[in-house]
C-alpha cells in the first residue's frame, strides 16, 4: 500500500528499511572504529596548553560514546522495524483469511 506522502507499507518495504537502518549502524562503527583512542596526548599539547589536554581527551571520549550510542539506537530501531514487519505480515495473512472466508459464503 502506498500513501499520499510517498511511504510504502508492505512487508518487503519494511524489511528493506530494517536492513538499511541496521547497516547504517554497522557502517558508522566501521568508519569510526575507535574515536576514544587519540594519538594526541597531554604531552602533545605542550607546556603552554597542557591544561587543555584533559578537555580534549574528555571530548574525544564523549564523541566516541555518542557514536556508539547512535549505533545502538540505529540497531534497536532496525530490530523494531523487523518486528513490525513480522506483525504486518501476520496481520495481512489474517485479513486475507477473513476476507477470503467471508467471500466463500456468497
Amino acid at each position: 500500500m502506498s500513501g499520499s506522502g510517498g511511504y510504502t507499507a508492505s512487508t518487503e518495504a519494511i524489511a528493506t528499511a530494517s536492513k538499511k537502518v541496521t547497516q547504517l549502524g554497522k557502517d558508522l562503527l566501521d568508519a569510526n572504529p575507535d574515536l576514544a583512542t587519540t594519538e594526541v596526548t597531554k604531552d602533545g599539547f605542550g607546556k603552554a596548553h597542557g591544561d587543555h589536554a584533559q578537555k580534549y581527551l574528555d571530548g574525544a571520549k564523549a564523541l566516541s560514546d555518542s557514536v556508539n550510542g547512535y549505533n545502538g539506537t540505529l540497531t534497536t530501531f532496525g530490530s523494531s522495524l523487523e518486528q513490525a514487519g513480522s506483525q504486518y505480515a501476520g496481520n495481512e495473512d489474517d485479513q486475507y483469511g477473513q476476507i477470503y472466508g467471508a467471500g466463500g459464503n456468497l
